[in-house]
């Protein structure tokens, strides 16, 4: 039934169309790639895509579509959910070095049917390569269970097309490796995966085993479940495909839809023999029964109905599968059920393990090792939770067979002592276990509490500008495009200051930049004191420049803001090594609903057009773009030029 978690979660994403919005006259994004910097790179809300609903689309027609027909995505992971639409995706890779560069560009969804990427230059296709899970594993370019496709990328600007069809849940999530970097990083991961792996098989040949030692056929529904489980995810992430039966595209189009399914029948029968249920509640037991019985006809149902009809039934029925088994585990834990206490720690351990997953994928957590491989976690908790039920189970049923023996011939009674013994060395050793897995549980908790603690501290790095503390010019940017937006469409107000200081090379040259770094320190000091209200922000520009954005605020109140921090800065009093040193300060004010401003970019530049006319009017001014374009409006400019 450990499946059924991680269907849950393909029917949320099925769910969720991505938020995107038309790219209008904007250019292609393009990602800069450099082996100095961070690898990979995720390339995510850096693509435009193109839906074509009908398969029609040639690469020379999407390469006709005019830009502003596409759409930008806004999701870092890009999911369609299921959809019988294929997708185009286009995106530039930058190269900044100046010499080509040999790059991996990896797909880890390994059940695509049908991927096409291309690499071209003025419509000439310099680089091509098509993979999928319903083409033979031996056409891959690398022979890898994901889709790791090489290129060679050209100095400066590199084009390229991706075309995605699938009959399952449309996925699009790209990383760029340097090949060293991915080889390293591919053999940490297949580690765990094979740790993963090992461990759940261990226990599907464990339980495989005492099934043949105590006939109980409970362990062949546990073994038949958790080998459904194994092999689903085997399928799901490409081992299968990759080790198993890599020539049978037949088989790999059923083998999610397969598993899911029989995770689902064999879950039911084994919730209903360990619990069970036919002693403690025929109503529930029969209720189950039934759904068991729909999960075995939508099993043989699999092998006929298309893949992408039978994939979204059969994740639903998980849903079913993973509420039913917490409803019934805690309804039998109130009724006194020793047992469901192990099933009720194990689903709920399964479902925070795809809870953080979920989460992680759609951005409220970082992503990292332990969120990405929450599922798998949760899921191998479950896995042994459930064996320990098993094994609670055993010990329960064999001290009541030694009470109602306990009269019989002295041998039995010997008999007894010596498996009291054997079950008194187990409880051991599944305690010391028990306190194994306490400890490394919470060694994981402090893991991460320190990991969230340096991704705070990281994020506000790089978006503080070190010397002043003010935000650096790349989260401006952010924050006012996403302001100018929402002015844009609901109509408020909007207005930019621009600033720029006196005279400021002639700090640097006559007093030394530490005195030109401290006055840029005093100046930040005053924004940050003064700009204080929630929605509005001060940030450094570049050198000497910075930039104030103030959210519903006219032109006039920015006018009088501007004056007051000029006003501020021309008292400021900054000493250096025992000299004064006076400051001054030039302001350009734009404001959105002062003129029809079209984008952000133009109401920046707007703004630098003022400031360049207070530099040009004597400095230590405010000019105010509007009273440039009607002075008549208002005296501003011929009061100050006066």
């Amino acid at each position: 039934m450990q499946t059924l978690t991680l269907a849950c979660l393909a029917i949320v994403l099925a769910c969720l169309s991505p938020l995107a919005h038309s790219v209008g006259e904007q250019n292609v994004p393009s990602v800069s790639y450099s082996v100095d910097e961070a690898l990979p790179i995720k390339i995510g809300t850096q693509m435009l895509y193109l839906e074509d609903s009908e398969h029609t689309l040639t690469f020379e027609q999407v390469l006709d579509t005019p830009v502003a027909e596409w759409h930008v995505i806004e999701n870092a992971s890009p999911n369609f959910g299921f959809t019988q639409s294929a997708y185009w995706f286009r995106f530039n890779l930058e190269n900044k070095q100046p010499n080509n560069q040999d790059i991996l560009i990896e797909l880890p969804i390994a059940f695509l049917d049908s991927i096409k990427l291309y690499q071209f230059e003025e419509r000439r296709v310099l680089q091509k390569h098509h993979v999928g899970d319903e083409r033979p594993f031996s056409e891959r370019p690398i022979a890898h269970q994901k889709f790791i496709l090489p290129f060679k990328l050209n100095p400066g600007q590199n084009e390229f097309l991706l075309r995605v069809e699938t009959a399952g849940s449309v996925e699009a999530t790209l990383f760029v490796w340097e090949p060293e970097g991915f080889l390293i990083a591919d053999g940490n991961e297949r580690l765990m995966q094979g740790i993963w792996f090992g461990v759940l098989s261990i226990m599907v040949i464990y339980n495989f085993s005492l099934l043949f030692l105590l006939k109980d056929r409970t362990y062949l529904y546990y073994t038949a479940f958790a080998l459904s489980y194994l092999m689903f995810q085997a399928s799901l992430t490409g081992y299968g495909f990759a080790y198993l039966w890599p020539n049978q595209l037949l088989w790999n189009s059923y083998a999610i839809s397969v598993f899911i399914a029989s995770a689902n029948f064999f879950g039911f029968v084994f919730l209903m023999s360990a619990l069970d249920l036919a002693k403690h509640s025929r109503k529930i037991y029969k209720l189950v029964y039934y759904i068991a019985g729909l999960s075995a006809v939508l099993l043989a149902l699999t092998f006929i109905v298309p893949y992408n009809i039978t994939v979204r039934v059969n994740s639903a029925m998980g849903m079913v599968t993973c509420f039913s088994a917490l409803t019934i585990g805690y309804w039998s834990l109130y009724r006194g059920n020793s047992l469901a206490k192990y099933f009720c720690l194990a689903w709920t351990s399964a479902f925070s393990g795809v809870a953080i997953l979920i989460a992680t994928k759609f951005g409220f957590l970082p992503s990292n090792f332990w969120t990405n491989n929450a599922g798998q976690i949760g899921i191998l908790i479950q896995v042994s939770l459930l064996s320990f039920a098993l094994a609670s189970r055993f010990n329960r049923e064999k001290e009541m067979r030694i009470r109602a023996q306990e009269s019989s011939l002295e041998h039995e009674r010997f008999a007894r002592q010596t498996q009291d013994e054997l079950l008194t060395a187990k409880a051991e050793a599944n305690l010391k276990l028990e306190q194994k897995v306490a400890e490394r549980t919470l060694n994981l908790q402090t893991a991460m509490t320190e990991l969230e603690s340096v991704n705070k501290k990281l994020e506000i790095m790089s978006t503080t500008d070190a010397l002043t503390k003010l935000a650096n010019r790349r989260h401006f940017e952010t924050a006012f495009d996403t302001e100018f937006r929402r002015s844009s469409r609901h109509k408020r107000q909007l207005s930019i200051i621009l600033c720029d200081i006196d005279h400021f090379k002639r700090i640097n040259d006559q007093h030394g930049h530490q005195a030109g770094d401290a006055c840029l320190q005093k100046v930040a000091k005053i924004f940050m004191e003064r700009i204080t209200r929630s929605g509005d922000l001060a940030a450094r520009y570049g050198g000497e420049e910075f930039i104030i954005l103030l959210s519903e605020t006219t032109v006039n109140q920015a006018k009088q803001i501007a004056e007051d921090l000029r006003d501020s800065i021309e008292n400021l009093n900054l000493e250096f090594a025992g000299r004064a040193i006076p400051v001054t300060a030039s302001f350009g004010v734009s404001s959105l609903r002062a003129r029809n401003t079209q984008s952000g970019d133009q109401l920046v530049s707007q703004a630098d057009t003022a400031l360049y006319e207070a530099k040009d009017s004597g400095r230590n001014r405010v000019v105010c773009f509007h009273d440039m374009e009607d002075p008549e409006a208002d005296g501003t400019i011929a009061f100050l030029k006066s």
